[in-house]
């Protein structure tokens, strides 16, 4: 029968032939190198170990009965110093019966051969071989690539068992929790990271938590850990990806402590530039021609729009480092939201856009227990913004109603929508839609981000929906913050 053809795949991997007749071991190799394979040989089993360490062959064609040391022998030596790179020995014999093969097999021999050989069945078995281990190597590449990847990534990487016991970490977990890999595996994920809420990070899939991670030495260090989670033999293991954030905190105060210094030096020159114009314009106006009006009017102006500015820094300031205070009294609902419209009439006019006010039957004796200069700073943030992003002559709605014994308060607009593109940063500070049509409504990208941190503060939610129709901003508050009498 016709040879089997050469392998292309076949010209990088080294066959090993290991025989004590000169004369066979010369046929076999020369059968070996027509179908595409490098070759090495050795007349003994010694002199065949001696060549395995040295040359590290990818497959070892193996005669079983030598002199002085065996097939088997050398099967079993050959197999105990391979560690993770696997070399599949095929065992030749010219021994009539099974037992012999069974006992190479035993030895833990991967296939076998009968003499005389058939090229053609020598042939399929070496291209089949030559098969797997190029597998072999591209999953041993793989392999080595994702182990670079994990032990030089900048975050520490945790894989944990069905158990929640640790069963695999990288170098910077060792660094993280202040111990070696051996003292971490097997140990409990609650013991690194105690305050992990779990149930929390399966039911979102991927989930971010900020805490302390707990080093063996007793240490503590703020960590960012996000968990994901995925199967393996139909058993759920967990990914947990730790950050270190000690550098960011420490930045994040530094600049808090900035904003705080400078909007506080800032606050109380603005103060009182701004009651000097006023004392200007309203006791001396007739002492002014129309042009010396009209500056003091723009300074007076511009400088409450800084002032406003500066209020809103220290707003985002005192919310992010969790020092904002809240007046929270019981107030009327239906005033409250009366109070709102009726500030901001003037503003809605001078867009010429109109303000509805659409209370359900409930709401008109509902009180809800608020901060009032919070609650008039959100609904002007949304009515303001409702107002000037809606064209001329289209209505501006604000809606009370109650929902699952909770109040909902909706904002809506018939303006052209929030671009795609922008919704991910609505709420990120200093963000706005499109720079240029910013500077002509003007504002500082500030209000969404505190609307958010406010209504949050109250423990309340904001979400809203939109389409080239409008927008709608939706406050929803808490239970136990409305109350309806009869």
């Amino acid at each position: 029968m016709p040879l089997t053809q050469p392998n292309g795949l076949n010209t990088h991997l080294c066959v090993l032939v290991v025989d004590d007749f000169a004369i066979t071991r010369r046929l076999i190799c020369k059968t070996v190198k027509n179908l595409g394979f490098k070759t090495l040989q050795a007349s003994g089993g010694a002199e065949a170990l001696r060549v395995f360490k040295a040359e590290q062959p990818d497959i070892v064609l193996l005669d079983l009965l030598m002199p002085e040391i065996d097939g088997f022998a050398v099967t079993r030596a050959i197999k105990s110093i391979e560690g993770e790179r696997w070399t599949p020995v095929v065992v030749i014999s010219g021994l009539e019966g099974d037992a012999h093969l069974l006992k190479a097999l035993q030895a833990q021999a991967d296939d076998f051969l009968h003499k005389p050989i058939s090229a053609e069945i020598l042939g399929h078995k070496l291209n089949n071989l030559a098969r797997v281990l190029n597998l072999q190597k591209q999953h041993s590449a793989l392999l080595t690539r994702s182990r670079a990847i994990t032990e030089n990534n900048f975050d520490g990487i945790l894989v944990v068992d069905p158990q929640q016991r640790v069963q695999g970490i990288n170098f910077r977990c060792e660094q993280l929790f202040h111990a070696k890999r051996e003292q971490l595996i097997g140990r409990s994920l609650s013991e690194l990271l105690p305050k992990l809420q779990l149930n929390d990070a399966l039911e979102a899939g991927l989930h971010s938590q900020v805490l302390l991670t707990q080093g063996l030495d007793g240490s503590e260090l703020p960590v960012e850990v996000g968990v994901t989670f995925f199967y393996q033999d139909n058993a759920l293991y967990l990914l947990a990806t730790v950050r270190d954030i000690s550098e960011r905190q420490r930045v994040d105060q530094l600049k808090q402590q900035f904003i705080a210094t400078l909007s506080h030096e800032l606050r109380t020159p603005l103060t009182s530039i701004i009651g000097a114009l006023k004392m200007l314009h309203g006791t001396q106006a007739a002492q002014f021609n129309a042009t010396s009006t009209q500056l003091i009017e723009m300074a007076d102006r511009n400088a409450g729009r800084l002032l406003k500015m500066v209020n809103e820094l220290l707003d985002i300031n005192r919310s992010a480092s969790g020092s904002l205070q809240l007046d929270l009294q019981w107030y009327l609902l239906s005033e409250l939201l009366a109070e709102a419209l009726l500030t901001h009439a003037g503003y809605a006019a001078q867009h010429q856009v109109n303000i509805e006010l659409a209370l359900a039957p409930e709401i008109s004796n509902a009180q809800l227990q608020t901060d009032h200069h919070r609650l008039m700073q959100i609904l002007g943030n949304l009515i303001s913004n409702a107002c000037k992003f809606s064209p001329k002559a289209a209505s501006v709605t604000v809606r009370a109603y109650i929902n699952d014994a909770q109040l909902i308060l909706e904002v809506e607009d018939q303006g052209c929508g929030i671009p795609v593109d922008f919704q991910p940063r609505l709420f990120t500070p200093f963000s706005q839609a499109e720079a240029g049509d910013a500077r002509i409504r003007g504002g500082s990208g500030l209000g969404l981000a505190i609307t958010k941190q406010l209504i949050e503060a109250m423990s309340g939610q904001i979400n809203y929906r939109t389409s080239e129709l409008g927008t709608c901003f939706k406050l929803t508050f808490p239970r136990g913050a409305l109350q309806c009498k009869p």
